[in-house]
């Protein structure tokens, strides 16, 4: 509100801005389709992309998220890319 502003002295300022989407270049750079989010785009519940071999987790995946998820994700992910190059999942 205004009128209740401060200013307070710090050594180092974070600022968390969001995120709003994959950097072009990367996805352009490997002819990756993007979500409307701006995201990598991906098969629901899946992590491989559109171009064999290429998978996506985490916020490149399913946009800002809490960190838990991109460990989880990146779990996951490596699950799936263990199971496309050994060609058989250990359960």
């Amino acid at each position: 509100m205004k009128g209740t502003e401060k200013k307070l002295k710090c050594d180092m300022l974070l600022i968390a801005a969001g995120f709003i989407g994959a950097e072009k270049y990367l996805p352009e750079s490997f002819g990756l389709n993007l979500g409307p989010r701006g995201t990598v785009a991906t098969p629901e519940g899946k992590y491989s992309t559109n171009v064999p071999g290429v998978f996506a987790a985490g916020d490149m995946r399913r946009g800002q998220s809490l960190v838990v998820w991109a460990l989880t994700e990146g779990r996951a992910a490596a699950a799936e890319v263990d199971e496309y190059l050994m060609g058989y999942r250990n359960r």
